[in-house]
């Protein structure tokens, strides 16, 4: 019984265990029902509580961020001709791990290129880029997501070059800086070179003017960084930099380099300058040097960009003579008319000088010794200066002591201290040897003596414009009296004689107009030789004479064709440019002669000081001093 008990237990009986089939199908329900709980708690943590900050990071996922670049302010010429500009362009970049999967096809759908090739079709038939170029900056890109296929489109081109739909496409904003005077103003104005870092010239002096605040802009992209039009966009807007306006008339500027650049090709001269100077203000209208460079080439090099007009310090030669003449006549030593014998040779400190042309006994009036150059006529009325009083005169019309524009490289000029003279310096400062300064230190010296004797440091900008558009004006440095009004007519008289045909420039002469000047032939130091080599001629001036509107000086550097006097070289230059400016600026010709005076006396004549003496005998003569 018991065992027939057994015996049917095991056959028949299931134990209620996990392995009845009713037990493992609640156990597996279980499961799935805890499965689904699971994610249903996942899904409403999501969905729910924690929607917000998924959501923000599928945003944040897609957002790009992009500096919006702010434009450079304007340099502008007095009138707002634009001398420097920034324009609007746009950097076309790609996406290589995009662009290789790019399949160009024709109209009908069929396979034309395939992958950079193809992209690179394309970029160029839209931006004229070279296809080989383009392709080559795929195949070498500057990141593993980022190459620069065109550099500098216009926003319309990367329109048309959008709408072409290339995969791993997209672009940024860049500013770039426009020179639209190119040559004739770029050493003067600078430029700005790698990394938009100012490179000399008033892009330097005014950076930080210039500059603008950049901007930023937020925004959605899909996979292929293509922007979402119906996304997040959000922009914090650029702040331009301010406007900068110069003294500079455009047309001046153009002309006068034009006049020098010709003149250094003609005269086979190593370089070139000329500056155009309002004569009561001692603002700068021009101011230019040749040779120069191209701003619109992106490779410079610091020695091509300098800016010759107010860096290269040289020796003046006769220019400088005026000043000489300023102090003898302000000391009372001379007179317009004052007699001075001028001989063959003059002997002082140990060595013999002479005159630039050689001539038998002279007989000039001291109008004539300034008219008609005479070195050694200088030396006769100047030595009566005390060396002290030579030096503080030279200084006094700032030579050695003013930068002028605080151009960068802009030189001071040398003016050695009378305690380092050797026997001859002092003789040779006296008619501009031995002394060193700028074109632009030389222009004042004129533009004082244009101005009724007072000096008026020179300058160029006119007033710079925020972004906001209000202006404000640089007033004109204050002047200061160096000569009297009486002495500054003399000289003025005296110079009008030197473009005639009695002085040392005819060529300088402009016809209808009264003009003043003087020429110079200096002997030219050449510092890579450590030697006196060549010469450096000049002419500097102003017109009308009787009431200056501009005072112009020109120097060639070097020349080894045609001449190498200041008259013949610089003076058809100088009368060039002045014209030029005499007639744009509307001035009326002159209606009178101009004056003349003696430059040479008969020394048989009376003295007119009743004192029975003829004028041989009272003349400024070599007493054998030397």
């Amino acid at each position: 019984m018991a065992a027939a008990r057994g015996g049917r237990r095991s056959l028949g009986a299931v134990h209620p265990g996990v392995g009845h089939p009713r037990t493992r199908t609640r156990v597996l329900l279980l499961a799935v029902l805890l499965v689904l709980s699971l994610f249903g708690a996942q899904l409403v943590r999501l969905q729910g509580l924690d929607a917000a900050s998924v959501s923000a990071a599928a945003l944040d996922g897609r957002l790009n961020v992009t500096a919006i670049p702010a434009p450079r302010g304007a340099i502008t010429d007095v009138d707002g001709a634009g001398l420097a500009v920034s324009v609007e362009r746009r950097k076309v970049i790609a996406d290589p791990t995009l662009a290789e999967d790019y399949v160009l096809r024709d109209d009908e759908g069929e396979e034309v290129a395939r992958g950079f090739a193809a992209v690179a079709q394309v970029v160029a038939e839209v931006t004229g880029e070279k296809a080989a170029d383009v392709l080559r900056r795929l195949e070498e890109p500057l990141g593993e997501q980022y190459a620069v296929v065109a550099p500098d489109e216009s926003p319309a081109t990367w329109q048309e070059l959008r709408a072409r739909n290339v995969r791993g496409l997209s672009a940024e904003n860049v500013m770039r800086r426009d020179y639209p005077l190119g040559e004739a103003a770029a050493p003067l104005v600078g430029w700005i070179g790698a990394g938009e870092m100012p490179a000399g010239g008033l892009e330097l002096v005014h950076d930080e003017q210039l500059t603008g605040t950049p901007g930023e802009a937020v925004f959605e992209v899909g996979r292929e960084g293509e922007r979402i039009t119906t996304g997040l966009y959000q922009e914090d807007d650029a702040e331009p930099g301010q406007d900068v306006r110069l003294t500079l008339d455009a047309d001046l500027q153009w002309y006068a380099y034009d006049a020098v650049r010709q003149r250094v090709e003609e005269a086979g001269a190593l370089s070139g300058y000329a500056v155009i100077l309002d004569a009561r203000t001692s603002r700068v209208l021009a101011l230019a040097s040749y040779p120069t460079f191209d701003p619109a080439d992106d490779s410079q090099t610091s020695e091509g960009m300098r800016n010759a007009a107010v860096e290269d310090v040289y020796e003046p030669g006769s220019t400088a003579k005026v000043i000489t003449a300023a102090a003898a006549l302000e000391k009372g030593l001379v007179q317009m008319d004052t007699p001075i014998e001028v001989p063959v040779r003059l002997q002082r400190g140990g060595t013999t000088f002479k005159d630039a042309e050689e001539h038998p006994l002279r007989h000039l009036t001291f109008a004539g010794v300034l008219a008609r150059s005479s070195n050694m006529g200088t030396i006769l009325y100047g030595e009566d200066l005390e060396d002290q009083e030579l030096y503080d005169w030279f200084r006094k019309f700032g030579i050695g002591t003013t930068r002028g524009l605080g151009l960068p490289g802009e030189s001071v000029g040398l003016l050695p201290e009378p305690g380092t003279w050797s026997a001859t310096t002092r003789y040779t400062v006296m008619y501009g040897q031995g002394v060193s300064s700028t074109l632009l230190q030389q222009a004042t010296v004129f533009q004082t003596i244009a101005n009724d004797g007072v000096r008026v440091p020179a300058s160029i900008v006119a007033g710079t414009t925020d972004a906001e558009g209000r202006y404000t004006e640089t007033p004109v440095p204050s002047g200061e009296r160096i000569i009297q009004e009486e002495t500054a007519e003399t000289l003025t008289t005296i110079m009008q004689q030197v473009a005639s045909t009695g002085g040392t420039a005819p060529a300088a002469a402009i016809e209808g107009y009264h003009v003043a000047g003087k020429t110079s032939t200096a002997d030219r130091y050449d510092q890579e030789k450590g030697r006196y080599e060549g010469v450096t001629s000049s002419f500097m001036g102003f017109a009308p004479a009787d009431d200056p509107r501009f005072v112009v000086a020109v120097a060639i550097q070097k020349p080894t064709r045609i001449h190498t006097f200041g008259g013949v070289i610089a003076g058809p230059v100088f009368s060039k440019i002045m014209r030029y400016a005499l007639v744009k600026e509307g001035v009326e010709p002159a209606t009178t002669a101009p004056p003349t005076v003696p430059l040479e006396y008969d020394p048989g004549e009376p003295a007119p000081d009743g004192s029975g003496a003829t004028l041989g005998r009272t003349a400024i003569r070599d007493e054998g001093t030397g």
